[in-house]
């Protein structure tokens, strides 16, 4: 997965097993608050996609997650599971890459 940017508050990456094959989707949480998600690889094959918005923090939220950066990743986490998605790699939410 690439390397988060100064505007990015956590990264993780999920994947989803349909028809089409193995779908990855990379997740993002901006400084702003945004919950982003693309799809960025089919089948390992890399796939340039729209960012899509799915949640917006709120300033209580932005502050909580300030004080700990390990609840980003929690966060989206939660987000991609409750969307049918599965973590990748070894499950765990990690640092992003």
């Amino acid at each position: 997965m690439a390397r988060r940017t100064a505007r990015e508050v956590g990264q993780i990456e999920s994947t989803y097993t349909s028809d089409l094959g193995q779908l990855t989707w990379a997740w993002v949480l901006k400084a702003d608050g945004k919950v982003l998600y693309r799809l960025s690889r089919i089948n390992g094959r890399p796939e340039r996609n729209y960012w899509r918005e799915v949640y917006q923090l709120s300033a209580t939220e932005r502050w909580e997650i300030g004080q700990d950066n390990g609840r980003a990743a929690g966060l989206l986490a939660r987000l991609a599971r409750e969307r049918g998605h599965h973590l990748a790699g070894n499950g765990h939410a990690g640092n992003g890459h």
